[in-house]
């Protein structure tokens, strides 16, 4: 379903391969926050190298000879690839730091104690650094590049949200139709995948229908930088300009246990695609998950790029927590396998 998804720039035409080498895919993480030096937890900044986030914090627990459970991390992180990514673990005082034990795909940054323990999406953003090869099309891509840095990307939820194969969604359907799903963890994976999906189609059936840049009586129009949004109830030119400015962002729906927040003529719309999926929206809204509000385009920050040769392309920018790499490589490129 990912791949039948709309583009906001049209279906590329350019070719590229990514992730050829470990160093392709570079991410940072960016806290919001500073360590306040004291308190039962340590922060501490870990380089992994094609390693997994699970397995880090697995590492990272023998390592201090501490339970798994007092290590906690603000997000998953890919595996192929080499991440900077944060750790909290609850640590008395009385134990010192000693990072020897960690294998040698996992390094160090910095530790400093805090207060207070890292919560799941405690992030501001994302740094990304990635480096696509043998591309296709120099010209096209440079046109490409130049429309994503202007208008940004679909804001979509990126494939890996689903799991191999879309096993997510399989594992979600089965849920709905009443199967048990003892871990919690694993529960919360397969929800997210189902409203992610849900998600997708709306912006998706939006970009389609030409609206992804235009107002619609009963938006629903979020704050730039913030979850809060109100409701457009008339389209005036105060709001035309504050949504070209960027101070304002047209939304999509997580969908959750309540009536959707927008109005009028975009209550129909959304109504209208979230149609077919009506056993999905209830099996979410019977979990007790809460109605939201998610950027239906997301434009990447310190868009920039530089060309190694006439094939090879290195990309960085920023993107908001929750928001994927992948996505602005969609609109850029097509991956081909090798």
């Amino acid at each position: 379903m990912y791949n039948e998804l709309a583009w906001l720039h049209g279906q590329p035409t350019v070719n590229c391969l990514f992730k050829q080498q470990l160093d392709d895919f570079q991410v940072t993480e960016i806290l919001p926050f500073s360590a306040d030096g004291h308190g039962e937890h340590v922060l501490v900044e870990i380089e992994k190298s094609g390693e997994n986030t699970q397995w880090a914090a697995a590492q990272l627990a023998r390592c201090l000879n501490v339970s798994v459970k007092q290590v906690s991390y603000a997000g998953l992180k890919d595996r192929q690839g080499i991440t900077r990514q944060w750790f909290s673990v609850q640590l008395p005082f009385s134990k010192s730091l000693n990072w020897q034990k960690l294998p040698a795909s996992l390094r160090v940054l910095q530790a400093h104690r805090h207060s207070k323990k890292l919560r799941r999406g405690a992030l501001s953003g994302n740094q990304f650094n990635i480096c696509l090869r043998q591309i296709s099309d120099k010209d096209e891509a440079q046109r490409r590049l130049a429309l994503i840095r202007q208008f940004g990307v679909p804001n979509y939820f990126g494939a890996q949200r689903f799991g191999h194969e879309g096993n997510n969604l399989l594992k979600a359907q089965q849920m709905f139709a009443g199967k048990r799903i003892q871990d919690r963890e694993k529960r919360g994976l397969y929800l997210s995948a189902a409203r992610s999906l849900l998600f997708n189609q709306t912006v998706s059936g939006r970009i389609d229908a030409g609206l992804d840049k235009q107002l619609i009586v009963g938006d629903c129009l979020m704050l730039a930088g913030s979850r809060s949004f109100f409701v457009a109830e008339t389209i005036t030119e105060e709001l035309n300009e504050r949504l070209a400015n960027g101070d304002i962002q047209l939304s999509g729906p997580l969908v959750g246990d309540a009536q959707l927040p927008s109005q009028a003529a975009a209550l129909a719309f959304e109504s209208e695609q979230l149609s077919a999926y009506q056993s999905w929206w209830q099996g979410l809204a019977k979990a007790g998950l809460r109605q939201e509000r998610r950027p239906l385009l997301v434009r990447p920050e310190q868009f920039s790029w530089q060309w190694l040769d006439d094939c090879t392309l290195q990309l960085s920018f920023i993107l908001p927590s929750g928001c994927y790499a992948t996505s602005v490589i969609r609109e850029l490129a097509n991956i081909q396998s090798i």
